[in-house]
């Protein structure tokens, strides 16, 4: 087993004891909060715009320890940019496979990258199994491996190795990472929804079932199959149907599908084992305790009859998990544990929303609706804030100590972190699919389909100039000194 040193990144829970840590997971960091501890400046004029090609739904940049970023893409091309957005280095993924979602990089500034490919099935016209294959590259774009998922049905037309179009994440205990994925694993009756992980070797190391849904097992208007679209284009389909959209400028293209439910990785202060939280997308959030020797075993799973989880989980610095979730008669924030102490749902209606929510330094969660909206709640989960946006979005907001980024189809909006109003937007066509990133030095990196051809670009956007030398004035000031692994939700 390659066991690397490790400096454990669990989001907020760890951000003051780390300093100035790097945007190195999808949602910013392994507990997915989506908040970068910078000062930050409005995304109003380019330093540049890379052409980083077809995106996966859900898919962007991350960013290593060193600044440089990194993406890949439909091409099966993996792509790496120096902090202003000029190349530094590509690799062609081997031919028939493209990336599914965004990297993770690991702390010594290894970029692992989840591929798939997909066959037709032999005597079938239209049915697809799936094969998905996790990458390694240093972080000077050396190819150093690359491993299957387990293989399951292996006796029938079907074997698959998983369709895992989710982000990787990384777990990280006494000095020992491992990577971990969520897979989808389907045959047209029988579909299961499993957790893979790898060590930094490659190695597959545990192999857990989260879900198996069998007929008349999910109430409400959604179930399984709805919610699982394994045909491209591949993911999730939204929960339920909101009426159509009409504007052209402001709906996402219609092959967008909403990725699997991404992985939330918590380490209390108490340094006990990291758990792992996974919502099933449909009335379960599960967690686990992960193991390098013995691989996942369940600790608990909390069910909710009454609506279907609609978004990724963020684990907040009281181990206090939220998901959004839709019912056929509300839609609302969730919580549930690691924290088994029990937390009231938020109070206040939302729109249907797709997106990961995102953690404001003051303790605030804000969400991005899949119509077209930020809802802002305040520190009782109550909604308090609601701003209409240009477009249909998929995907998180990005927070940094002073402003939020939403990436919605119409516009990139930069918006004040107290009073959630535009200071700033940018008019694009193509956008909502990937989410906003900031990195540690003030960069912040979007990307948007502005062409015919689909053909992406990765938007690059100065700092301040000249930086911010203290939190004074910001979001971040009053809360530096609260932000440990003890902190409650600041008032």
């Amino acid at each position: 087993m390659d066991i690397k040193p490790v400096l454990f990144v669990a989001g907020l829970a760890a951000i003051a004891n780390v300093g100035y840590a790097e945007w190195t997971h999808p949602h910013a960091d392994a507990s997915n909060t989506g908040f970068a501890k910078v000062v930050t400046a409005p995304a109003t004029k380019t330093v540049r715009a890379a052409t980083i090609g077809p995106l996966a739904s859900g898919a962007g940049p991350v960013v290593g320890p060193d600044g440089t970023v990194y993406i890949g893409n439909l091409n099966g091309q993996v792509l790496a940019f120096h902090a202003d957005g000029t190349p530094a280095w590509s690799r062609q993924l081997p031919a028939g496979q493209w990336v599914t979602s965004s990297p993770v990089v690991g702390v010594d500034g290894s970029v692992y990258v989840v591929a798939e490919t997909r066959v037709l099935v032999a005597g079938e016209t239209s049915v697809y199994r799936y094969e998905s294959t996790l990458h390694k590259f240093s972080a000077g774009g050396g190819w150093l491996y690359q491993t299957p998922f387990p293989q399951r049905w292996s006796d029938t037309k079907y074997s698959s190795r998983g369709d895992a179009n989710a982000p990787p994440n990384i777990w990280s205990s006494n000095g020992v990472e491992s990577v971990i994925v969520p897979a989808v694993y389907s045959t047209p009756v029988y579909t299961s929804l499993r957790l893979v992980a790898f060590s930094t070797s490659g190695a597959v190391l545990g192999d857990t079932l989260v879900a198996e849904p069998t007929p008349g097992t999910v109430s409400g208007s959604a179930n399984w199959h709805d919610l699982l679209d394994l045909l491209p284009p591949w993911g999730f389909d939204e929960p339920s149907a909101p009426p159509s959209c009409t504007n052209f400028a402001a709906c996402l293209p219609d092959d967008t599908t909403w990725p699997l439910s991404n992985v939330a990785i918590w380490q209390s202060d108490k340094g006990e084992t990291p758990t792992v939280m996974i919502s099933d997308a449909r009335q379960d959030l599960v967690g686990y305790t992960f193991d390098p020797a013995q691989g996942f075993t369940e600790r608990f799973r909390v069910h909710d009859a009454n609506r279907v989880a609609s978004s990724g989980p963020l684990i907040l610095p009281d181990g206090h998990t939220v998901v959004a979730a839709s019912g056929e008669k509300s839609n609302r924030l969730t919580f549930a544990g690691p924290n088994f102490t029990p937390l009231a749902d938020s109070t206040g209606n939302l729109g249907v929303v797709a997106a990961v929510p995102t953690r404001l330094p003051d303790g605030r969660l804000i969400v991005v609706e899949q119509k077209g909206g930020l809802a802002g709640f305040s520190v009782a989960n109550v909604l308090a804030n609601h701003v209409d946006l240009p477009g249909e979005s998929i995907v998180a907001a990005a927070a940094s100590c002073n402003l939020v980024y939403v990436a919605t189809a119409g516009a990139l909006t930069t918006l004040d972190i107290v009073t959630l109003q535009p200071v700033a937007e940018l008019k694009w066509h193509g956008g909502g699919r990937s989410s906003p990133v900031i990195s540690s030095t003030g960069y912040v990196y979007a990307t948007a389909a502005t062409g015919s051809d689909s053909a992406n670009f990765m938007f690059v956007f100065p700092p301040l100039n000249p930086p911010a030398t203290s939190f004074h004035g910001t979001a971040c000031e009053a809360t530096t000194k609260t932000l440990g692994g003890s902190a409650t939700r600041q008032p």
